[in-house]
């Protein structure tokens, strides 16, 4: 019996041709995704209102007035930038808001003022739907942030000048009591209280030295005042009126569509090769169940149909799909050298992924190189191979459990020069999988090995029922057949480890309904060749592989 290798686990890295194979799959998720983007972007660019941007800027050199009371001071970057910004959040407030709109005649456009960094420039963008009212904005916003920085300033030192001036009238006030009583008492300053008199004498200087203080500090803050009117504060860029929106540019909007409609449509594949859990591909098969793949058949129309029966290797033996068979049969044949394989048996994961078409049109191809071959139907729930050769089921492998006809009675020969017998379910029993379990079927099962160069078993699928697992520990060898875009990785995960678990010899998978651009193909003369495919042997009965088979199998059938 052969060896089945037990499958590695799945391995989940992702070379660059994996990545190229997930693009070209997907490629028309790619393609339409591109397409939607690029639409959308253009008829954004159709139907949006278009956009002006207006530009001023206004020049606010360091302030100078500080320089007026002390020559030596400078202004630390930190107290110019808290200034800088008390005034850019002061020209963002609704009431400056509303000055502008007051002196304009209209609502201003939407408008952001900034700072640039490490200079003395404030810049001003007014973005709206008319060109003019947005020039009109900025340059509105400019003049109003000079005004306001001059009010600012000026407020500042005259609230500072205020201060002072209290300052000197309360001096002033001192001085003037102090006046007042020297005239009173005149000679005051002759007498036992001369002491208390030159008291009064110093305060008087004192209060002379703070006023003729505070009275200069008063002069430089009505000098800052008028310094603060014309600072050097100015519009350095007047607004001009803009003649492109900035939102209407086709190229730009097409480059950007197609930039994001190739990213998300990259993402949406990779996303959907994540999600999709088909299998498509050779490698898919080989990844999920770890075994080799001996066949890639293309597609056979209406193959799926219970209504229809399609054995392309007698219908159209030059065909692709013929072409792919006789790859299998080689790769079998190549398997045998070593460890004879007298019975094969067909299932798959689930039903309706072309197990019975491939069994049919095996045998078919191991009969045209001279194997006599008998097609054994053990599927005793849905039989349908019979169909495929157009005979009875009457009679067939439970009539031969049962006792009711021998072999020679339930074998039917199948029309034309083929060396082919079929032995049919017969009728349906009730319980499958007790009879297929029985000492019974054993026997029969050797008695029509016996009878033949190769023995095909179709069996049910191995996810729905336990038959296939039974009829496994009954054969030389199992392939595993899958259907391109059909089956799923989890079914033939879950199918391998459940033959696995009975010691099933599993030697090979095949893949139905394979898709041309799944898999790469040549020609050559008038056949299309599949190059993952075993090479092809001629069509002849003379090549010496049934003799070989049949010596072999004899030994082995001696040795058992």
């Amino acid at each position: 019996m052969y060896d089945s290798p037990v499958p590695p686990e799945e391995d989940t890295t992702l070379d660059l041709r994996d990545y190229f194979r997930v693009l070209r799959r997907r490629k028309w998720i790619i393609i339409v995704t591109v397409l939607v983007c690029l639409g959308a972007s253009m008829a954004l660019t159709l139907t949006q209102d278009p956009v002006y941007v207006a530009h001023a800027a206004v020049y606010r050199p360091t302030r100078f007035v500080d320089q007026v009371f002390d020559p030596t001071s400078q202004q630390s970057d930190t107290t110019k930038d808290r200034e800088l910004n008390n005034e850019i959040q002061l020209m963002n407030t609704p009431k400056i808001r509303q000055s502008v709109a007051d002196k304009l005649g209209y609502e201003p456009e939407p408008t952001s003022i900034g700072g640039r960094e490490g200079t003395d420039f404030i810049d001003i963008a007014v973005e709206g739907g008319d060109a003019k009212r947005s020039a009109a904005s900025a340059n509105a916003f400019a003049a109003e942030y000079i005004e306001v920085h001059r009010q600012l300033s000026v407020k500042n030192l005259q609230d500072a000048a205020n201060v002072v001036t209290d300052q000197i009238k309360i001096l002033d006030d001192q001085l003037a009591a102090i006046a007042a009583d020297q005239a009173v008492n005149p000679f005051a300053a002759h007498g036992p209280n001369n002491r208390i008199v030159d008291q009064r004498e110093q305060d008087q200087l004192d209060f002379l030295a703070q006023r003729d203080s505070f009275q200069e500090q008063l002069h430089n803050y009505q000098l800052g005042i008028q310094l603060a009117q014309t600072d050097g504060t100015e519009i350095a860029t007047e607004a001009g009126v803009p003649t492109e929106p900035k939102n209407e540019n086709p190229i730009t909007n097409i480059i950007a569509g197609l930039a994001i409609g190739l990213v998300l449509g990259i993402a949406l594949a990779f996303l959907r090769e994540y999600l999709d859990d088909r299998i498509k591909a050779r490698d898919d098969l080989e990844t999920a169940s770890g075994q080799t793949v001996i066949g890639l058949v293309p597609q056979l129309a209406d193959w799926k149909s219970r209504d229809t029966t399609q054995l392309v290797a007698v219908q159209q033996p030059r065909s692709p799909a013929a072409e792919a068979y006789r790859s299998v049969r080689t790769s079998v044949e190549f398997l045998s050298l070593d460890q004879p394989l007298g019975s094969l048996q067909v299932t798959s994961a689930m039903a309706g992924e072309g197990k019975t078409t491939t069994l049919a049109n095996l045998a078919v191809t191991f009969a045209r190189v001279g194997q006599r071959v008998i097609v054994l139907c053990c599927d005793l729930r849905r039989p349908r191979v019979h169909e495929f050769f157009g005979l009875s089921n009457r009679v067939g492998f439970t009539s031969m459990l049962l006792g009711e006809a021998p072999a020679s009675e339930a074998i039917q020969p199948v029309q034309g020069s083929l060396p082919i017998g079929l032995v049919a379910s017969g009728p349906l029993a009730p319980n499958p999988a007790e009879l297929l379990a029985s000492k019974r079927a054993v026997t029969v099962i050797e008695e029509l090995d016996s009878q033949c160069d190769l023995l095909l078993i179709d069996s049910p699928p191995v996810l729905p029922v336990t038959d296939a697992q039974v009829i496994s520990g009954l054969v030389d060898g199992v392939l595993l057949v899958s259907s391109s875009g059909t089956s799923t990785k989890r079914d033939v995960r879950r199918a391998v480890e459940l033959l696995h678990q009975v010691d099933a010899p599993l030697i090979g998978a095949i893949l139905n309904n394979v898709h041309s651009k799944h898999e790469s193909v040549y020609m050559y003369g008038d056949n299309r060749y599949y190059i993952d495919g075993a090479a092809e042997v001629p069509e002849e009965s003379g090549n010496g592989r049934s003799g070989r088979r049949s010596s072999a199998k004899r030994e082995s059938r001696s040795a058992r």
